[in-house]
């Protein structure tokens, strides 16, 4: 068959290209359907406040808070609405994005083939393109780890709207009518909105979109380019200057600090070196992919790796524009500037991390697509090392997915290929706390504190091992110790006022309570602590605001319910204590204190017919309660001498 045939829009053809794409993107990614909530998907999707009700999203998020990532907290929350917290509709989700980017994919690269003469215009690079995306070891994590859905999904409305803007200006007989051409820019318009609000590596479109003009533009018809590429850059002016407005800079960001706090120039130097030593050789030859790779950022710009990886990339920049294929020229602007987001000056927490591949990856499966089917002196031996290459990535891709499997898995793969990197063993240790392997825990952060003896985290863990073991006087310590690093996270503060509460020293835990309250509000238990802590201080008020917070956050908190009733007990307003304890109870009936508490109101107004039922129940659920069999016998005796 001749590879030059160009009847890819045959109906036919293309449908089982599409279906080979979609079970090749099935098979692939199979395994991953159960992996757990990993890493950052904790606070992003399981404690998030903002997913949590699909009704309350536009109140809480809106839709056009892109800055945010509105769209992306959208389909998360879409998620939660379905399943809750059950991790298959969330795996399912990305699975379908990865395989529809890799079909839209398939459609896009046929029309980038219009950039070619017609005699060079492969029928099955499309395919290929598509099936080298799809099966790519490094887009793994992009997929699998669901807080990675923004790579993906950005991508995907990136592809859309790429593809619809080629359909505007691919060369016609007959111009569009300005009806066609309105409907095609509200397309490309709704689908950069997507993806802005995804995230903000769309932000390269009008400057690929120039680049795709003015190479299918023939030569000497491109001085009238000026008009289209003007308004090309607008709306990316007009974008820049709104980010402004809103977020005060256009090239850094708020959530990440250390946007503000690394140096620009060294940050570009350390992503030439790692685009080189890192994105390209994983690309070619994804083998010991990492989720936390031990990177660095360069001291200085005398590196002799930095300067290696500046001359392979003129090398390959001259090689590929002496070639003179188009197609070949956009894979490769493609690669390089749909990276500069997240690989240039914009300096991340991250140096380097997997999933920033995902949308310039396809500039790669289009460049290695292309050399395949260019290679005309050894077709036969081409086509032999396509097939295996695809056949080994796929097993790759597999193998790869199954270190997802668990988070324990997941970070001990990671410890062996970055051992000195002191955030990974603090990262393991924390998973196997979380599987109570607490030994092996305090080993993992006696690594992590030998690599970085100012790690917070790292004492933090200690202190929330310690509390495990009610060792509260040397959590307390622990914690101190994160927090005198630094240490700026919630979960540190809350535990180390629980340890003062354990210690019944509710004065000194009522200060830490408080910070932790003030970091992370919309936490129910935080607020129910507080609450706590001030009833045990006699601060009635404090605590019945605490409670009712409490409740306004998660109404069906028995135990917050209860407290109320307890404080007006205290109070001597019996009536009204009876009434919370009795809420309390249609919240849950299985609270053996609850019950206690009823008995208890019911006895002291003499009302032991009533008591009796709640003491029988407390009986119930502890059976070795000495207190309420006590209360029990009393009542009893008093229901045998008369009516009360």
């Amino acid at each position: 068959m001749n590879p030059k045939i160009t009847d890819m829009g045959s109906i036919g053809y293309q449908l089982k290209s599409v279906t080979i794409l979609i079970c090749m993107g099935l098979l692939a990614f199979w395994a991953t359907f159960h992996s757990p909530f990993l890493y950052d998907d904790a606070h992003a999707i399981v404690e998030n406040p903002y997913i949590k009700h699909l009704s309350d999203f536009q109140k809480t998020v809106g839709i056009e808070n892109i800055f945010n990532r509105s769209v992306l907290l959208l389909t998360l929350a879409v998620n939660r609405e379905i399943g809750g917290l059950d991790v298959f509709g969330y795996h399912l989700t990305n699975v379908l994005v990865h395989i529809l980017t890799g079909v839209v994919w398939y459609f896009l690269v046929s029309e980038l083939l219009l950039l070619e003469p017609p005699q060079y215009r492969f029928k099955r690079l499309p395919l290929i393109c598509a099936s080298i995306h799809l099966v790519n070891p490094l887009t793994v994590e992009t997929v699998t780890y669901i807080s990675s859905r923004s790579s993906g999904l950005a991508t995907f409305f990136y592809l859309l709207a790429f593809y619809i803007f080629c359909r505007l200006v691919r060369p016609r007989k007959e111009n569009l009518a300005w009806t066609g051409k309105l409907l095609f820019i509200a397309g490309i318009s709704g689908f950069l909105f997507l993806g802005i609000g995804t995230k903000e590596i769309v932000v390269t479109f009008p400057i690929m979109a120039i680049i795709y003009i003015w190479l299918i533009t023939p030569a000497d018809e491109r001085k009238s380019l000026k008009i289209k590429i003007g308004a090309l850059l607008l709306p990316l002016l007009i974008y820049f200057c709104y980010r402004y407005i809103e977020q005060g800079n256009v090239f850094s960001l708020k959530a990440d600090p250390t946007s503000g706090e690394t140096s620009r120039f060294l940050y570009f130097f350390s992503q030439v070196k790692v685009v080189v030593h890192y994105y390209l050789l994983k690309l070619f030859l994804p083998f010991n992919l990492n989720f936390e790779p031990d990177i660095r950022l360069l001291s200085g710009s005398i590196d002799g790796q930095l300067v290696c990886a500046g001359g392979i990339l003129g090398v390959c920049a001259i090689m590929v524009f002496r070639h003179k294929s188009p197609v070949l020229q956009f894979a490769a602007l493609w690669f390089l500037i749909t990276l500069l987001p997240s690989s240039s000056f914009i300096p991340l927490k991250q140096i380097a991390i997997e999933h920033r591949t995902y949308l310039p990856g396809l500039g790669f499966s289009l460049l290695l697509g292309w050399l395949f089917l260019n290679t005309q002196p050894i077709r036969t031996l081409a086509t032999g090392l396509l097939l295996a290459f695809l056949s080994f990535t796929f097993l790759l891709t597999v193998n790869r997915s199954l270190d997802y499997r668990s988070a324990i898995v997941l970070w001990q793969d990671t410890a062996e290929k970055s051992p000195n990197k002191a955030l990974v063993h603090n990262n393991l240790a924390t998973v196997y706390m979380e599987n109570e392997m607490l030994e092996e825990a305090k080993d993992e952060l006696a690594i992590t504190l030998q690599l970085n003896p100012t790690q917070s985290d790292a004492y933090a863990n200690l202190g929330h091992i310690h509390f495990q073991q009610e060792h509260w006087s040397k959590a307390i310590e622990e914690f101190n110790h994160a927090i005198a690093l630094g240490s700026n996270k919630p979960d540190t503060y809350y535990f180390a006022g629980l340890a003062w509460n354990k210690q019944k020293a509710y004065g000194q835990a009522i200060p830490f309570l408080q910070k932790a309250v003030s970091m992370r509000s919309h936490n129910a238990e935080y607020h129910f602590a507080l609450g706590d802590a001030f009833r045990q201080v006699r601060s009635y008020d404090e605590a019945l605001q605490e409670f009712r917070r409490t409740l306004a956050i998660k109404p069906d908190h028995p135990q917050a319910q209860n407290n109320i009733g307890v404080i007006f007990w205290n109070l001597k307003a019996y009536e009204k204590a009876e009434i919370e304890f009795k809420k309390a109870l249609d919240i849950q009936q299985d609270l053996p204190e609850i019950h206690h508490n009823l008995a208890a109101l019911h006895l002291k107004n003499n009302r032991y017919a009533s008591a009796i039922p709640h003491l029988e129940q407390v009986l119930r659920l502890q059976p070795g309660n000495a207190t309420a069999q006590k209360l029990l016998d009393h009542a009893v005796s008093q229901m045998k001498k008369g009516p009360s």
